[in-house]
């Protein structure tokens, strides 16, 4: 997901195209993607994110051979282009947020084995929301759910509507950067 407005970052750079360390954002999932088990990427931008679009066709002829997919969307709100990225899906699909620089392929590759392990023993789940414990969290959080921060990584099914959802806990370094605190801080650890 990368065509939200990142107002909270107080920047005129697009979210996505942010640097974190010298790099756009936004390279560092398409990365952790491209050398994770995920076999086809989709990156949604929006009229709030031209220049990603822009940078990202580009970044696709770097990676010539790679599946990587433009979704165009509304960028009305997170929840609105999500719902118009479901039609290219037929089957469960990970999503995560462009703000997320931290993520590594044995995670993403963690959670798609978790996901797998739980629908094997919970028919009825239909998606997976990855979390951390809040009094792990290194940063201010925007958002806390029963003493979890959503980390903005999910598996959901190509389906509209409420999805019977399952919580993963993970206690790796994931950081949402929302802020240029959190971008500081994010760099510090990418520098460890």
């Amino acid at each position: 997901m990368a065509g939200g407005k990142g107002t909270r970052l107080n920047s005129d750079i697009e979210k996505p195209l942010l640097p974190i360390l010298r790099r756009p954002m936004i390279d560092y999932i398409v990365e952790a993607l491209l050398e994770s088990n995920i076999n086809n990427i989709y990156i949604a931008v929006s009229k709030n994110t031209p220049k990603t679009e822009e940078y990202i066709k580009c970044y696709k002829r770097y990676y010539i051979n790679k599946n990587i997919y433009l979704i165009k969307t509304s960028g009305l709100n997170y929840i609105h282009d999500l719902n118009e990225c479901i039609p290219y899906f037929s089957e469960p699909f990970m999503v995560l947020s462009c703000d997320i620089p931290t993520i590594k392929p044995k995670i993403i590759n963690k959670i798609i084995t978790q996901y797998h392990i739980i629908k094997s023993k919970k028919a009825h789940v239909e998606s997976l929301c990855v979390v951390v414990k809040k009094d792990i969290y290194p940063s201010n959080p925007s958002i806390v759910m029963d003493g979890y921060i959503p980390l903005g990584i999910n598996i959901l099914s190509p389906k509209y509507g409420e999805q019977k959802e399952e919580l993963y806990i993970i206690d790796e370094p994931i950081l949402n950067v929302n802020t240029l605190e959190d971008k500081n801080l994010v760099e510090k650890i990418l520098l460890e």
